[in-house]
């Protein structure tokens, strides 16, 4: 098992999360391929359970942020 990291896309600014060590990830939301090596990483986490359940705090806090309202 191992660590994985949260982090904002860098062009739409929607949470994201990928494995420790991954060089890219691409954004679910705008399509956008990140470089993580030019990312700033929100938190570290254990699992994936612990990742989706920070960038689920992270994605409400934006919503609620832009005035969206949850699914």
């Amino acid at each position: 098992m191992g660590r994985y990291i949260v982090f904002l896309c860098s062009r739409c600014g929607m949470p994201r999360y990928a494995r420790e060590g991954q060089r890219t990830a691409k954004c679910p939301y705008c399509n956008f391929q990140i470089r993580l090596d030019k990312i700033r990483i929100l938190c570290r986490v254990e699992d994936s359970r612990a990742a989706r359940e920070m960038v689920e705090k992270y994605k409400a806090k934006i919503l609620i942020r832009r005035g969206m309202k949850l699914r």
